[in-house]
C-alpha cells in the first residue's frame, strides 16, 4: 500500500525475517497483491510475501478487525503482536483499533509503535477524548515504541514506565540506487530544462504539515528558471485529508501561474525515485511543525544523499547539523527560505558538502540496526514481570 506506514512495515518485516522470527502482516485487504487470489474453499489463508504471511482481511478498522486481529493471533500463536499507528490511517470515526492491547489481552503482548502522537478526529466536540484514546492505548499496551525525541519526551512527561518505552527511529523506505548519468541527464530534458535552470524537489504525498503550500509562495517570487518537481504519489492510502490538501495546492498554482513550473513525476520504482533525486538541485521539505526524524520523507532524502532545505525542528535533533549534512531555515518563514535556495543554488560545493553529509548520516539508520533494537525491545518486554 502505498504510504508511509506501509513502506516502513514491509522494510522492517523483511529486516526482522532476516533476524530469524517468523513474520506475520494484518492489513487492509486493499494490501493483497494484484497477483495474488483468493481461494473460495479457505479464503482466510495468508498470502506467502517471502518475508512474511500477509493477512489482506480487515475491510474496516471497526471492532470487528479488531476481533479478527485477536482470532489471527490464536490461531498462529503469535508471541507479540506490534501496532504501527498512525491516527489517519485507522480513519479513527471509531476508535476501535486503541483498545486492541485490551482485547489481546491473556492472548498475546502489544507492542504499539507510534509514528507520531498526532490526536486523531473522532468527531465534533470530541475535546478531551481525543488525547485520551491516543494516551489510553499507550498506557494499556504492554511495550511502546517511539520514533522521534519529542514523542520520547512527551510520554516521559506522563510519567510513563521507561521499561516499556524504546526510542527508535525509522529508516529511509527508499533503497537508494546510483543512477547513470545519462538517465539524470535524459530525465532534465524530459522536463524540459536547461543548463542553467534550478530544479528544486519535494517528495511524498501532499500533506499540509509539509508545507508544500509555503514552497508554491516562495516558488511564486524566484526566477522563472526555477522549477519545482513533486516526486511521487500525491495522496497516498492512508490519510483522507490529504486529498482535501492537494485541492488547494493544484488551486494555488493555478492562481499563481506556476504550472509550467511545477512537475509531477507520480508514483515512482526505487531505482525511478534515486532518478528524479539526483535530477534536482535541492531538495526543499519546509515542514510546518519542524523537521523530525518520524519523517520517512526526510530519511528518503538523507539515504540518495541530496543536499535538503528544511525547518528547524522543535525539539533538539543532535544528528541534524546546519551547514554540515542539512540546511535549517525558521518554520513558516518565506523570507529565510527565499535566501537559502537563492544561496545554495549560487554555491554548487555546498550543496555537495550537504549531499555527502546527508549520505553519511543516513548510514546511522540502517534497516539492519532498526530490527535489532526491535527485536531486543520485544524479548525485553516478553521477559518483563508486568
Amino acid at each position: 500500500m502505498e504510504g508511509g506506514v506501509g513502506a516502513f512495515s514491509s522494510q522492517l518485516a523483511k529486516a526482522l525475517a532476516m533476524l530469524g522470527h517468523e513474520i506475520h502482516i494484518i492489513a487492509s485487504g486493499d494490501a493483497r497483491p494484484d497477483q495474488s487470489r483468493r481461494s473460495i474453499w479457505a479464503p482466510h489463508e495468508p498470502v506467502d510475501v517471502g518475508f512474511a504471511q500477509l493477512h489482506p482481511r480487515i475491510n474496516r478498522w471497526r471492532w470487528s478487525a479488531v476481533n479478527t486481529i485477536a482470532d489471527i493471533a490464536v490461531q498462529y500463536d503469535l508471541n507479540v503482536v506490534n501496532l504501527q499507528y498512525q491516527a489517519a490511517a485507522f480513519d479513527m470515526n471509531i476508535p476501535a483499533i486503541n483498545f486492541l492491547p485490551w482485547r489481546l489481552k491473556e492472548v498475546s503482548l502489544t507492542v504499539v509503535t507510534f509514528h507520531d502522537l498526532r490526536v486523531p478526529y473522532l468527531f465534533p466536540k470530541a475535546g478531551r477524548l481525543r488525547p485520551w484514546v491516543v494516551y489510553k492505548l499507550a498506557r494499556s499496551a504492554d511495550g511502546v515504541i517511539v520514533t522521534n525525541a519529542e514523542d520520547f519526551a512527551r510520554l516521559q512527561e506522563r510519567d510513563f514506565d521507561p521499561r516499556r518505552l524504546m526510542l527508535i527511529p525509522i529508516g529511509s523506505n527508499v533503497r537508494a540506487i546510483q543512477p547513470l548519468v545519462t538517465h539524470v541527464r535524459a530525465l532534465r530534458k524530459e522536463l524540459g530544462l536547461g543548463n542553467d535552470d534550478l530544479l528544486l524537489g519535494y517528495f511524498g504525498f501532499l500533506n499540509a504539515s509539509k508545507g508544500a503550500d509555503i514552497l508554491l509562495q516562495v516558488l511564486k517570487q524566484l526566477d522563472s528558471e526555477v522549477h519545482l518537481a513533486f516526486i511521487g504519489a500525491r495522496t497516498g492510502s492512508s490519510d483522507p485529508e490529504n486529498v482535501a490538501f492537494l485541492e488547494h495546492v493544484e488551486s494555488t498554482i493555478a492562481q499563481f501561474g506556476l504550472a509550467s513550473r511545477i512537475h509531477w513525476s507520480g508514483f515512482l520504482s526505487d531505482a525511478e525515485l534515486s532518478t528524479y533525486f539526483s535530477a534536482v538541485d535541492i531538495m526543499v521539505m519546509p515542514y510546518r511543525d519542524g523537521v523530525s526524524l518520524r519523517r520517512g520523507t526526510l530519511m528518503a532524502i538523507l539515504a540518495n544523499g541530496r543536499p535538503l532545505i528544511t525547518t528547524e525542528p522543535s525539539s533538539p535533533i543532535p544528528e541534524l547539523i546546519h551547514g554540515e549534512n542539512v540546511w535549517l531555515t525558521p518554520i513558516d518563514d518565506t523570507v529565510t527560505l527565499k535566501e537559502a535556495i537563492s544561496q545554495l543554488a549560487a554555491d554548487p560545493d555546498l550543496r555537495i558538502r550537504l549531499g555527502r553529509g546527508a549520505a553519511l548520516l543516513a548510514k546511522s539508520f540502517s534497516w539492519d540496526r532498526i530490527a535489532q533494537q526491535t527485536s531486543a525491545f520485544f524479548e525485553a518486554i516478553t521477559n518483563l514481570d508486568l
